[in-house]
């Protein structure tokens, strides 16, 4: 299987899962999955899990100086503005992509995102976007279908300055860089780390019947502290033999 043939089924089999699921199956697998802090909130409630792969830049439009509202620099190509290359790269590939924009100087006081380009990005390829930066137009962003998060609303910016595409950019916390698969909802984003993929899906089942089982005893009141934290650990212990006997190779 390539690695695009594993990013994609490994997207489609993660795109009903909670994020703390993910997170905990992880746990489970002896691994961390890297979560943001809580300056990223989900703008976009309402909508479904966000998973996909990551494509990054960065971009000021914070900065009050210049005549354009629409700035362009550092383009690779001249003549070709970054902000159309990475709508470009969003088709390239047909596994799902998360639009990753790191907001450079102020990033409490400007919109990175709107409607428009919610629009745009969706029809490109995007399921999600993660911002640091603020977010506006978020009833409208709604309707596209963009599950999105930002550190907040903000209702105008400055110039759009767009810098470094495909370059690693830090994002509440996060690290992510252009590639890695990256799943959010109401809890948050994290990275899911490529150590595991073989195996998340199956450990994520195991980790629902456990907490299941789990949240049987914890809501008891026939039991004592004690005997609640003797037999969820014994509980704990068979789940983590399971997880570990899936030996890299999660079945469908």
């Amino acid at each position: 299987m390539t690695l695009l043939q594993k990013k994609r089924r490994l997207i489609e089999r993660l795109a009903d899962s909670p994020t703390a699921l993910i997170c905990n199956a992880y746990s489970f697998m002896g691994h961390h999955a890297p979560c943001s802090d809580w300056s990223i909130k989900c703008m976009t409630p309402g909508l479904p899990p966000m998973v996909g792969e990551a494509v990054t830049i960065k971009l000021d439009c914070s900065t009050p100086d210049g005549e354009h509202k629409y700035e362009f620099e550092n383009s690779a190509d001249s003549g070709n503005a970054l902000y159309y290359k990475l709508v470009e790269r969003l088709g390239q590939t047909e596994i799902p992509k998360i639009v990753v924009i790191e907001s450079i100087g102020n990033a409490s006081t400007s919109a990175v995102l709107g409607d428009g380009m919610a629009k745009l990005f969706r029809s490109a390829g995007a399921t999600g976007c993660v911002t640091n930066g603020g977010v506006r137009d978020i009833h409208d962003i709604c309707k596209t279908g963009l599950t999105t998060f930002g550190g907040g609303s903000v209702a105008n910016h400055y110039s759009l300055r767009w810098s470094d595409l495909g370059s690693p950019v830090a994002v509440g916390g996060l690290t992510i860089e252009t590639g890695s698969i990256v799943h959010g909802d109401r809890d948050g984003v994290i990275v899911v780390p490529s150590e595991g993929w073989d195996t998340v899906v199956r450990a994520c089942r195991y980790v629902m019947d456990f907490e299941k089982a789990a949240h049987v005893l914890l809501r008891s009141t026939t039991l004592t502290t004690q005997e609640k934290e003797s037999q969820i650990g014994c509980l704990a212990n068979e789940y983590s033999g399971l997880i570990r006997d899936i030996n890299g190779c999660d079945g469908p």
